[in-house]
């Protein structure tokens, strides 16, 4: 999963690492400012969040009878959906209705190498 649930999984530990680093002590809570990310424990939270959040909207489109299909889709028609897996099998679904969840890819910034150690993406 990319895109939003991992961003904002990943800005609210950021968002808390940089209280603890400068406004904490400001309050008067000491011994925060040496403070430091594991960056593994920090995915590791990530992707429970993640898996935690997906299976809710897996348990909510069981419970209220939507067929989903995971895979890269192409409309053919308004009611019909071509998608192919990642193991590359393709089918044609006929449906009544359409829904379009692309996800997203990270950005890059000039000068600015995603290494997932030291700059990190949602994919992680």
């Amino acid at each position: 999963n990319v895109g939003c649930i991992p961003s904002k999984a990943l800005l609210h530990t950021s968002h808390l690492y940089h209280q603890t680093k400068g406004e904490m002590a400001k309050l008067g809570i000491k011994g925060v400012e040496n403070s430091t990310i594991d960056i593994a424990k920090m995915l590791k939270q990530k992707n429970a969040s993640v898996r935690k959040l997906t299976s809710g909207i897996e348990y909510l489109f069981k419970k209220n009878g939507v067929v989903y299909e995971k895979g890269t889709g192409k409309i053919l028609a308004a009611d019909k959906v071509e998608v192919q897996d990642n193991d590359g099998n393709s089918k044609v679904i006929t449906t009544k209705n359409i829904i379009i969840a692309t996800g997203s890819e990270a950005s890059t910034l000039p000068g600015l190498t995603i290494d997932e150690e030291t700059c990190i993406t949602s994919t992680g």
